[in-house]
Formats: structure tokens, C-alpha cells, sequence
């Protein structure tokens, strides 16, 4: 047993605590973090709503790559509408398919004029809507305005309407010819 000290009669060695604990430059470093580590659990609130440039990028090329879309296709068909999830999801394959979109598209005008209607840019995004289809990523099959024009007379097929494989067999000959 240890004599003296708060340890006395526990049985606890005494420890020595070198001197670089207590240096100026520890302190310094100690008060630092605790000084960010407060900081940073008194405004969590502020650190939330602050969203990175990216994102806010994202989602202002998104509005634009829409606005434009809509001047482009302009007059849609009857009881025809732009679906924003499809918007997101051509933007994303168009992004990918072409790395050079995002910089066509932000310097593309807000209002394309005649001319700008026949520009390449354009010519993409009025096929990726028409086709459902971006290089060589489906985007969306039944969404696509091509089968939007004839949904009045002709339902949309996601599914095979015969019996199963009857794609496969050879057409039936009419009147001698196939």
C-alpha cells in the first residue's frame, strides 16, 4: 500500500503524468477542438440548411433542362405532360451518355429561337423525350412521347398481348402472301 496521496490504502500505483500534457501548445490544440466541437453542436441547424454547390447546380440545370424541354416540344398533344420524374431520370442518362450536356445545356437559351430549335442539344433532348431512349439506356417505355401521339386509338403494350411467345412463330399467310 501507497502512502499519501488520494490513492492512499486502494492499492492504486501512482501514475506520473510527463510534462508535455501541460504544454502551452497541448492547451492550445485542446481549446481548439472543443471550441469547434461547441460550434459545431449549437448550429447543426445551420450546417443543414447550407447545401453544397452541386446540388444547387443540380436542381437549377434540372428546372432549366424542363423549361426547355417544354419550349421544345411545345404544342404537346392533347391530354399530353411533361412527367418530371421522367425529366430527372433523361437528365441523369443524357449527363452520362454525354459528358459534355450539362455545359451545352446551362449555355443553351432559356427561350431557343428557330434556330436554336435545329441545334444538336435540342435535337437530343426532343429524342430522348420522343423516344423514351438515351444512347443506349431506356429511360421509360410508356411515358414516351411516340406512344403518347396514338394512346387514343392504340393502347400502350408493356406486355405481350398474344399467348406467350406467339411473337416467335411465323405470321399467318393472308390471301397467298405473307
Amino acid at each position: 500500500m501507497s502512502s499519501g496521496g488520494p490513492n492512499r490504502g486502494r492499492g492504486y500505483p501512482r501514475q506520473h503524468i510527463p510534462a508535455e500534457h501541460y504544454s502551452p501548445a497541448r492547451r492550445r490544440f485542446l481549446r481548439n477542438q472543443l471550441l469547434v466541437g461547441g460550434g459545431l453542436a449549437v448550429s447543426p441547424a445551420a450546417l443543414l440548411q447550407a447545401q453544397p454547390q452541386p446540388v444547387k447546380d443540380a436542381r437549377q440545370r434540372l428546372g432549366k433542362f424542363f423549361s426547355v424541354s417544354q419550349k421544345l416540344l411545345a404544342p404537346l398533344p392533347l391530354n399530353t405532360r411533361l412527367d418530371e420524374r421522367v425529366a430527372v431520370r433523361l437528365l441523369a442518362a443524357l449527363n452520362s451518355e454525354y459528358p459534355s450536356f450539362p455545359q451545352q445545356l446551362d449555355i443553351f437559351p432559356d427561350s431557343p429561337g428557330e434556330a436554336d430549335k435545329r441545334s444538336p442539344v435540342a435535337k437530343l433532348i426532343v429524342a430522348a423525350w420522343f423516344l423514351g431512349v438515351v444512347g443506349k439506356t431506356l429511360v421509360t417505355y410508356e411515358r414516351a412521347l411516340m406512344n403518347r401521339l396514338t394512346a387514343d386509338l392504340f393502347p400502350v403494350r408493356s406486355y405481350c398481348a398474344g399467348k406467350p411467345g406467339s411473337w416467335a412463330s411465323a405470321p399467318q399467310a393472308k390471301f397467298g402472301r405473307v
